[in-house]
């Protein structure tokens, strides 16, 4: 009840039109409960990989909740819908990190940045998001400015919000390899991956994918991005207790419909362009495994699924993991949350919250 009153309280200073939108977005942000004190948990707000939507999952997108701290690990189209639906409140998240700018790991930052901005009424709490993630990434946020501030402007003309949306958000253009961000709760290191192998070298001058490592007082958990098989990322995970990582079907893509008007299959130049990007750019589940098993982490979570995952097609993809590493697998759903504890007597360090 608190936070609906402090709700009604920002939409009176509004303005009237405000008031019933932010009642509504208190109600349905009730709806799940938040993770609030002690402990490190993983809400898999969109779990489905590639540009193509689905209905049973949204795109990329990780919440890491720090002893009551929010972070966001990608932002996927429907990002913002599956933030309030798990419970929690956008503006609260105030640190986003982005492992590379492809549109299924990227395009729902505008959609969180309305959110966040239209709840303080464009006049509080100057620079209070920080964004971070690879070269473009300050290009990427002046752009979702300029595309909000279109329809904010109509808001300030009746004094319903401000306009002042660039000083809000801070965006940090990841130059290169090392320490990325600390603060109290989580120290963050991020390593350039395989993502972009078949660029050329002087196309990676200029655009880079990231794996993270997240250091958290209950566990160290790699995110891994979309990658290839890398060995650079096998050690960079190395000793970690939880890797997050995407996982590719490549037989069942294969599989999948093209564009030859003749045939209704792939053509035989798309069909090799795709299994060389699925193969050398992603990661197949031998090749989540052999990473798992020479970083020697304990627990393996996947998500970004490619194709949309059903609960037959994620076994499978499990079956494939365990095939090559004895420990902890487990397919992620979209609202899916996890509690991590390195310490567990058990040896697993996922296990599904109460």
């Amino acid at each position: 009840m608190t936070n609906t009153l402090k709700l009604l309280r920002v939409a009176l200073r509004l303005g009237v039109a405000a008031l019933a939108s932010a009642f509504l977005y208190s109600a349905t942000a009730s709806a799940a409960p938040a993770a609030t004190g002690s402990g490190t948990q993983l809400i898999m707000l969109g779990t489905n990989g590639g540009p193509v939507i689905t209905k049973a999952r949204s795109e990329p997108s990780t919440l890491l909740v720090v002893d009551g701290t929010t972070y966001l690990i990608d932002c996927g189209v429907g990002a913002v819908r599956r933030i309030v639906e798990a419970g929690f409140e956008p503006q609260t998240i105030r640190t986003i990190f982005i492992t590379h700018h492809h549109p299924d790991h990227d395009l729902g930052l505008a959609g969180i940045m309305a959110s966040d901005f239209f709840s303080i009424g464009g006049s509080k709490t100057k620079g209070a998001w920080n964004i971070y993630g690879p070269p473009g990434t300050g290009k990427f946020v002046d752009a979702a400015v300029a595309y909000l501030k279109v329809p904010f402007d109509t808001f300030a003309a009746e004094k319903l919000a401000g306009t002042d949306i660039k000083s809000h958000f801070t965006a940090h253009d990841i130059a290169g390899d090392g320490l990325v961000y600390q603060d109290d709760k989580i120290r963050v290191t991020a390593m350039e991956n395989a993502h972009y192998s078949l660029m050329t070298a002087k196309q990676r001058k200029h655009f880079k994918s990231y794996s993270y490592r997240i250091e958290t007082p209950h566990g160290v958990i790699v995110f891994t991005g979309d990658t290839g098989p890398s060995e650079a990322v096998a050690k960079f995970a190395k000793g970690a207790d939880l890797l997050v990582s995407e996982v590719i079907d490549l037989e069942t893509v294969l599989k999948g419909r093209g564009t030859s008007a003749s045939t209704g299959q792939w053509s035989a130049d798309r069909r090799a362009a795709l299994e060389k990007h699925l193969t050398r750019e992603h990661l197949i589940p031998s090749a989540v495994a052999h990473i798992a098993k020479e970083a020697q982490v304990r627990s393996v979570l996947l998500h970004h699924f490619v194709p949309s995952s059903d609960n037959e097609q994620a076994a499978k993809d499990v079956a494939g993991v365990k095939a090559g590493y004895a420990g902890q697998v487990i397919a992620s759903h979209d609202l899916a949350r996890y509690c991590v504890d390195a310490s567990a007597s058990d040896g697993n360090v996922l296990s599904t919250c109460p």
